[in-house]
């Protein structure tokens, strides 16, 4: 009987410890997403990074809101877009066609660049000369932060190139 008592112990315990190791942290990350929360509910809205150091005045900040709600509709349907695109280069490499999926990515890419460069370009315009050099320098920054993912240089992350925790 001791033996029955201490395997339902050992049972109870062990699924108790499953259970506290399955509460995610990423939960609110994820509660987030359902409710559509994207990068502009950020602290500091999309821009942050580039114009840290930055301090708009209110006629700047009111020119800046202008010009996101111009650039809405055109991020949708770009948005729509890639995701279409994203879906067909899947599609390709679950099928084995590695090169159409990769040509597929890679001009969705290229397509984000471009549009996020003009968004950088338009938002420089509404700067001061004064404000652009620290603009300038703070997307120098957020570029090289970038390759350096990319390249997967940060120390505890292995880049985009790496898959589930392999070594290179």
């Amino acid at each position: 009987m001791t033996k029955v008592g201490l395997g339902l112990a050992l049972t109870v315990g062990t699924a108790s410890a499953v259970a506290a190791q399955q509460t995610r942290p990423d939960t609110a990350r994820r509660e987030r997403a359902e409710r559509g929360d994207r990068g502009e509910r950020r602290r500091g809205g999309p821009d942050a990074a580039l114009l840290k150091g930055i301090t708009l005045t209110d006629a700047q900040k009111t020119q800046l809101t202008t010009m996101r709600e111009a650039q809405r509709s055109e991020m949708q349907k770009n948005r729509e877009q890639f995701s279409a695109a994203m879906k067909e280069a899947r599609a390709a490499r679950e099928k084995g066609d590695t090169a159409t999926a990769r040509a597929k990515m890679t001009a969705v890419r290229t397509q984000m660049t471009q549009q996020r460069d003009r968004q950088m370009a338009a938002l420089r315009t509404i700067l001061t000369a004064e404000q652009q050099k620290q603009f300038d320098a703070n997307v120098a920054a957020w570029k090289e932060r970038g390759q350096r993912g990319m390249r997967g240089d940060r120390e505890g992350h292995q880049g985009h190139g790496a898959r589930g925790g392999q070594k290179r």
